[in-house]
């Protein structure tokens, strides 16, 4: 019998991607363990459910309080573990979340079902875990904020495709998520195109980026960069100085630019990281590439309608 092919689900945030982990958290029996930046009160509920139905929830957080503070009171009256990551100045800024043996969620909604990379994503979880501490004394009388959050219309539905095993790649670490994307940026030839919420360009690793970028469009590729905020006159001033397209996302047209993602030729690459020396650099970042045609043509549609509201 051949191996079982992995699944890879491919969404967009706030298309369709919160249904999907809705439906992860939902439908987990045994374990759930999660490494995020923040939680608010949509997910901590559902977290919340599944610890109190014995779902082992574990949720290891930033140390900064915000919405934290009020969902890792609720968790522990129901029974998950809640830690906490305080070892500045780097931050828990990973989207990670592991259910059961087999399941993956990275980065703003690239799930996949495979062992191998489940297993290296808990690893790095329980590494992490390891290092960090109980909520602080601070955090227990916070009380929870719903953000408004708008939904774009019409919402574009999640894409699951079969892929072969070695199609994934995941990485954690954000020195390593660099290494991974300038590695990818070498070898393209036909597109780069790339969605961060800002860039600083007087950080090393990412001129270097940047740089590549630009090597790229002189080989011919259609090179374009989208910044999800406004950015500092003086970094865009930089990534327009290398000959580099960029725009500037409009949340009145378009979603808030928060995606940190690629589609690099025919590969997508969807995580956690921005595109600054903390980024980059120390903080607890992931991210998954995916070597497969249709991921990198959803994720190419999503930009080019973005880039075409932007301005």
């Amino acid at each position: 019998m051949g191996a079982v092919m992995p699944r890879l689900t491919c969404a967009l945030g706030p298309d369709s991607a919160g249904d999907l982990l809705a439906g992860i958290i939902g439908g987990a029996s045994d374990a759930l363990d999660l490494a995020v930046y923040e939680v608010g009160p949509s997910y901590a509920g559902p977290l919340a459910a599944a610890a109190s139905r014995g779902v082992r929830v574990r949720l290891l957080v930033d140390g900064h309080a915000g919405a934290n503070a009020a969902s890792a009171r609720l968790l522990a009256g129901c029974g998950a573990e809640v830690r906490v990551w305080a070892r500045r100045p780097a931050e828990a800024h990973w989207k990670l979340l592991v259910a059961g043996d087999a399941t993956l969620a990275v980065g703003s909604g690239n799930l996949i079902a495979r062992d191998a990379l489940a297993a290296c994503a808990r690893a790095a979880l329980e590494a992490a875990w390891g290092e960090a501490d109980p909520p602080p004394a601070a955090w227990a009388g916070a009380v929870a904020e719903v953000p408004a959050v708008g939904v774009p219309r019409p919402a574009v539905a999640a894409l699951e495709v079969d892929v072969d095993p070695g199609a994934l790649e995941l990485v954690t670490g954000g020195r390593v998520v660099a290494a991974l994307l300038a590695a990818r940026l070498g070898g393209v030839r036909h597109r780069a195109l790339v969605t961060v919420p800002y860039v600083h360009p007087h950080v090393i690793a990412v001129a270097g980026l940047l740089r590549a970028l630009a090597a790229a469009a002189g080989r011919g590729a259609d090179v374009r960069l989208l910044l999800g905020g406004v950015p500092d006159p003086a970094d865009l001033a930089a990534v327009r100085g290398l000959g580099l397209a960029a725009r500037v996302m409009d949340p009145a047209r378009s979603t808030t630019g928060h995606a940190k993602g690629a589609v690099l030729d025919g590969a997508a690459i969807a995580g956690s990281a921005n595109w600054s020396g903390a980024g980059l650099g120390a903080n607890l970042e992931a991210a998954l590439a995916a070597d497969d045609p249709a991921a990198a043509g959803y994720f190419a549609a999503a930009f080019e309608r973005d880039w075409a509201a932007s301005g």
